[in-house]
Order: structure tokens, then C-alpha cells, then sequence
């Protein structure tokens, strides 16, 4: 294990962390917050520091890493970014605990978008930027994770990832590492459409920002108290619905437009199983609330736009919220529940356990009803025009295996604070998944996580982060083989 190299890359990455924070210290400073532009200038130097003395401390030249340094590395950078980007919260005055600025960093970096701060007003635009600035910074972070890291791991069946991104044009995109950086250009273009959109559809250009960068990044955190709510803007909720749908989808799908290979993306089927769960729920909800409503036509069009937005923006793991949703009725609160599990496509920034793998599972139970019902055929499951071995299908069970594992642990450990079943289920799972809102009047989708125990809060850190790295690149480092020198 090459430590030296490990702690240069963290150190390095550090300095990155360190420099961002001086982009809310500009925008304080513009808007003469003085006071908080210094706490994010002294953060900013005090990162800078510490991962400048781990460079000079290795001072090392970069070679490719192993295996097990990746794993080593993907886990230690994000901690770092944690612990670091916290440290403004507990300077900036706004009497918030280590445990408190420590969720609410790992609530932002994790795109989950669960805060502990009850009063948005009180916060200065700088820090409202750092919250968003770090969702777009952890977005950025999830796609090198899942594009570039997962699949050389084989974690969660995530080999197959290129595969099935590539279609038949391995010759115009030989590998998703060598294209990174078109994927991170499509990023940001997102980034600036959604601007734009949000600026022309009513939105001021400090509101517009702050949420194109949460919503691009799947994230959940607002400027306001309300979340979108606040702006009681039909336009700016199907402006918000398309982007979260887009953030919902692998972002490799911008590269595929650009060598406009169309028919990766028509024949893909997790974007086609996708697009078909949010139309064919939010068409079901709505037609329910609208037969609730005793089929008032002027009802129709406001209930077709809510329940699109709260389905969108669950089952993508954004996040905002626009009214209350388990007010609909336990049929929609127990949807809710299952789309908390689902999550939108692997390659994107949302989180849970992703239609990829759910596609594999049905595949794989079908291809066993079938041997069961004819002993002597033979039926490989196939995933678009490629057999799925059985290393992915393991793959896909382990990483299931290993979700349902920690919720359940989590569930229990948060029901030792003394917190009610919905709220300890649904609370595991959404951190786990990078959700947000959960379930429940405590951490209800119209709450905040600010009375929760500390200890709940630290509970749900770990369960972010551990949701947020896909469970087998933390528990790997737990394994004694793991460390053994030969391998």
C-alpha cells in the first residue's frame, strides 16, 4: 500500500476543496457580509494549508493507482471534503454544534439535501452559495465515482455501466475514463441552461444559481424556508420537473448526443424503464387525487403539476419539496416509500438503489422462473443485446443484500434515540438513498432534521456517506484480507 501516494492525492484534492471556498467569501463580499466572507477566506487558507503540508510532507509523482488504492482513496477524499467543508458552519455564528455542521456538510457534499437549519433567512448569501456550491462539487465528485471508479472496481454490477453506454460505438467512445471530461463540459452546460431557465421563468439571478446547481446535481437545498413552494410558480415547477428528470438520467447521455448516437440512448433500457415509472405513477397519483377532487377541471391542472414534481423529485432524489405529499393519503405515502428505495439511472448524480439494478434483479428472476418451469432450456438473462454474467448478477444481490443490511441496522440504531417507526425507517433510507426529505412529522418532506438527538444526526451522517460511496467501497476497508500485503 503506497500511503505516500495516497495522502498526496488527498492533499492535493484538499487544496481544490480549500480554493472553492473562496467563491462564498466573494459573494459575501460583494454583498457586504464581511464578518462571514472572513470565516470562509480563514477556512479557505486553514484547507489550504493542511493539504499543501500533506504535499510537500509526500512529495510524490503521480502513477496510476491499484485497486486497493482506489478504494482507500475514494473513501478518504470524501471524508476529507466532509470534515473541511464543515468548518464554516461552526464558525460562522450560527450556533450550530460540530454534529450539526458536520450532517449538514454531508447532507450537501452527498447531494442528499436534509438540513438541520430550521431558518434559512438567518444565512448570509455566501453560506446559502456554499450549500448549493457544495452539492454541485459533490455531484461532480458522484460522476467520477460511478463513470470512472465504480466500474474498474466491479461494484454492484457496475461493470456492465460502459457497456451499456456505449452501444455499438466503442469506436467513437472507447472507454467513459477517456471521456470525463465531456461528461463534466455536459455538466455544466446543464448548470447554465438551468440558469438561464430560471432566471427567464421568474426567478432572481442569486435564486436562479443557487438552485440550478442543486437541481443539476440532484441535490435538495433551497434559499428559502418554503423550498420551491416559496416562489408559487407553475412555470418554475416544469422548469424544475425537466431538470430533475435530466439529472435522473446518465449523464453519459450528453456525450452520446454529441456523436449523436441516438440509438445508445433509444435501446437503453434502464432510461426506458426510467421514463416509464415516473410517467406511469405520476399519471396514477394524479388520476386518484383528481378522482378525489370529484373531477373538478379547474383542479386538474395544479394536481398534475404537484404530483409530477414530488415524483420527479423523489424518485430522481432531489429533493424539493412544493406541498406536503403524505397529506395525499397512505396509498401515496407507501409510493413515496418504494420510490425512497428506487432511485432514478446508475451514471446520474441521484442516489438509492438505481433502476440499473432493479432491471438485473427482474431480468435474473425471470431467467430462473423460466429454467424452473423448463429444467432442460437454458435462459441467460440479457441486458439490452449483452448476457449478463453471473459476476454482475452477484454483483447486483451483494449490493442489495448489503443496502437492506444497513437500512435495517440504521432503522434500529435510530430507534434507540427514541425516534417512532416511520420516522427511524423512512430517516435510514433516505440517507442511505441521498434523499432528503423523509417520512413522518418529525422529518416530514415539510420539516427540517434540526430537532433530531445528536445522535441521530451522526447516524445519518454515516448513513449518507455510506449510501453516497455504494456500500462496498466502505465495508471492503473493514475486511482483514483486505490489508493483507500480497494482493
Amino acid at each position: 500500500m503506497r500511503f505516500r501516494l495516497i495522502f498526496s492525492i488527498i492533499g492535493f484534492m484538499t487544496v481544490i476543496g480549500g480554493l472553492v471556498m473562496l467563491l462564498p467569501a466573494a459573494v459575501d463580499w460583494f454583498w457586504d457580509f464581511h464578518q462571514s466572507a472572513a470565516v470562509f477566506a480563514l477556512t479557505s487558507a486553514l484547507t489550504v494549508a493542511v493539504g499543501t503540508i500533506l504535499l510537500l510532507l509526500t512529495d510524490v509523482h503521480h502513477v496510476p493507482l491499484r485497486t486497493k488504492e482506489m478504494f482507500i482513496v475514494t473513501t478518504l477524499v470524501w471524508a476529507a471534503f466532509v470534515l473541511f467543508s464543515a468548518l464554516p458552519f461552526c464558525f460562522l455564528g450560527l450556533n450550530m454544534s460540530f454534529v450539526d455542521a458536520l450532517f449538514e456538510a454531508t447532507s450537501g457534499l452527498t447531494t442528499t439535501g436534509a438540513t438541520v437549519i430550521a431558518d434559512l433567512s438567518r444565512l448570509s448569501p455566501g453560506t446559502l452559495f456554499w450549500r448549493s456550491l457544495m452539492h454541485w462539487m459533490g455531484g461532480i465528485g458522484i460522476l467520477v465515482v460511478a463513470i470512472l471508479i465504480l466500474p474498474t472496481l466491479q461494484i454492484g454490477g457496475m461493470q456492465l455501466f460502459n457497456i451499456e453506454m456505449s452501444g455499438e460505438s466503442d469506436r467513437d467512445m472507447p472507454t467513459m475514463s477517456k471521456n470525463i471530461l465531456g461528461i463534466f463540459i455536459f455538466f455544466v452546460f446543464l448548470t447554465l441552461l438551468a440558469v438561464i431557465s430560471l432566471y427567464a421563468g421568474g426567478m432572481d439571478w442569486f435564486d436562479a444559481v443557487n438552485h440550478a446547481m442543486s437541481v443539476v446535481a440532484t441535490g435538495g437545498f433551497s434559499t428559502h424556508n418554503e423550498s420551491i413552494a416559496y416562489f408559487n410558480s407553475p412555470v418554475i415547477d416544469w422548469i424544475l420537473i425537466f431538470f430533475m428528470f435530466i439529472g435522473g438520467l446518465p449523464l453519459a447521455i450528453g456525450w452520446l448526443l454529441i456523436t449523436r448516437n441516438f440509438s445508445a440512448i433509444r435501446d437503453n433500457e434502464q432510461i426506458k424503464n426510467f421514463c416509464f415509472l415516473c410517467i406511469g405513477l405520476v399519471l396514477f397519483i394524479a388520476a386518484v387525487r383528481w378522482h378525489q377532487a370529484a373531477f373538478d377541471n379547474h383542479a386538474l391542472s395544479e394536481v398534475l403539476r404537484s404530483t409530477a414534481f414530488s415524483v420527479v423529485s423523489i424518485v430522481s432524489t432531489t429533493g424539493f419539496v412544493t406541498v406536503n405529499y403524505e397529506s395525499w393519503g397512505s396509498y401515496a405515502t407507501m409510493i413515496f416509500f418504494f420510490l425512497l428505495l428506487s432511485g432514478a439511472c446508475t451514471g446520474s448524480t441521484s442516489g438509492g438503489i438505481k433502476i440499473f439494478r432493479y432491471t438485473i434483479l427482474f431480468k435474473t428472476i425471470r431467467a430462473k422462473l423460466k429454467s424452473a418451469a423448463r429444467p432442460n432450456g437454458v435462459f441467460i438473462p440479457r441486458y439490452g443485446n449483452k448476457p449478463v454474467t453471473e459476476d454482475i448478477v452477484t454483483g447486483v444481490l451483494v449490493f442489495m443484500g448489503l443496502y437492506a443490511v444497513c437500512a435495517s441496522v440504521g432503522a434500529v440504531l435510530l430507534s434507540l434515540f427514541g425516534l417512532d417507526l416511520i420516522t427511524s425507517l423512512s430517516g435510514a433510507v433516505s440517507s442511505l438513498s441521498n434523499m432528503g426529505p423523509a417520512l413522518g412529522k418529525l422529518i416530514g418532506p415539510d420539516q427540517t432534521f434540526a430537532l433530531l438527538p445528536e445522535g441521530a444526526k451522526l447516524v445519518m451522517t454515516l448513513l449518507m456517506i455510506i449510501g453516497r460511496l455504494e456500500f462496498v467501497a466502505v465495508f471492503v476497508l473493514l475486511v482483514p484480507f483486505f490489508w493483507k500485503r500480497n494482493i
